[in-house]
């Protein structure tokens, strides 16, 4: 597949950024509208959600008077004159939201740029865009855990065979909501195949990846790379030995541990998903190559009647 990834890395007008960022917007505005039953429903929803809001900056407010109160009472307590106290808090929170206010514009800029670029990176490839969709559902358990599930900036090919790329994010509701971020690529097969899970180990100066939280790891099968290296596989409980070694033979498992960009893999029924550890710089074209290569070559490897996991690969028994 030739890709067209001069709009990933040219220089762009911010002015356009600006633009594209408020039809999204406004798209996205009048979705909503489509999507609300009538108007006492909108009304009750704006009502609850101003309310709950103001009781969370109501909270906000004194929880941050109450602390900074006890710094200036520190402070006096110090030695430190009244009006001197409260000008050094002041100041200081003054500084704090200064540098929060800039790097939420900055977050935000960068996020507006993204979506742009990627905006017309599908066009120029005939690819399919959408900014963000939320609780998608895919064959997978890694797009069941936690809340505030969000696949972003989804990405999707066209053809006879379909790949969607997307970055998906969550929250696992501790570490302070820190959310969890992974990228993934998701392509159907023509056939069903066992419900496999690879994970690829370190080797040979090749760093390996691990599945996301979700996926489930219940039944561990052997599986070899292409140099005899050992990986981390899974299937349902009670699979056959022989099932992993069936469906991601050695060739298919250096797809997966070559290059810079190490995967790991779960085949669901008729679908198969490419996973990385982290979230992936998307404005990169050397992630497109490999994730879009990877994913339609893999796929037809795995859709071919004779190939893995076919008569000629039967698994064997345990």
């Amino acid at each position: 597949m030739t890709l067209d990834t001069r709009a990933l890395v040219e220089p762009v007008d911010r002015a356009a950024v600006r633009a594209h960022h408020r039809e999204l917007r406004r798209r996205a505005r009048a979705g909503r509208a489509r999507t609300r039953s009538s108007v006492a429903s909108r009304v009750l929803a704006r009502v609850l959600g101003t309310t709950l809001l103001a009781l969370l900056l109501a909270l906000a407010v004194f929880v941050v008077g109450a602390v900074l109160a006890l710094v200036v009472v520190g402070l006096v307590a110090a030695g430190v004159a009244v009006p001197v106290a409260v000008g050094l808090v002041a100041a200081g929170v003054l500084a704090v939201g200064l540098l929060v206010a800039r790097g939420v514009r900055g977050s935000s800029t960068r996020e507006h740029e993204l979506a742009y670029r990627l905006s017309r990176f599908a066009a120029a490839n005939g690819f399919e865009v959408e900014p963000r969709v939320d609780e998608p559902a895919r064959p997978s358990g890694a797009f069941d855990v936690g809340i505030l599930r969000i696949a972003r900036n989804v990405v999707r090919t066209r053809g006879p065979r379909t790949v969607e790329v997307a970055t998906y994010t969550y929250s696992a509701g501790y570490r302070d909501g820190e959310p969890f971020a992974f990228t993934y690529a998701m392509v159907a097969l023509d056939r069903t195949l066992p419900r496999v899970v690879v994970e690829t180990m370190p080797a040979r100066g090749v760093r390996g990846a691990r599945a996301p939280r979700g996926v489930e790891r219940v039944w561990e099968l052997p599986v070899e790379g292409p140099f005899g290296d050992r990986h981390q596989a899974y299937g349902p409980v009670r699979s056959a030995t022989g099932t992993a070694r069936a469906v991601f033979t050695p060739e298919i498992v250096e797809m997966l541990v070559r290059g810079p960009l190490p995967l790991a893999a779960e085949v669901s029924g008729d679908r198969l998903f490419l996973f990385s550890e982290r979230a992936l710089d998307l404005l990169d074209p050397a992630v497109w190559e490999r994730l879009l290569g990877t994913a339609t070559d893999l796929a037809a490897r795995l859709s071919r009647a004779d190939g893995p996991g076919g008569p000629g690969g039967a698994p064997g028994t345990r």
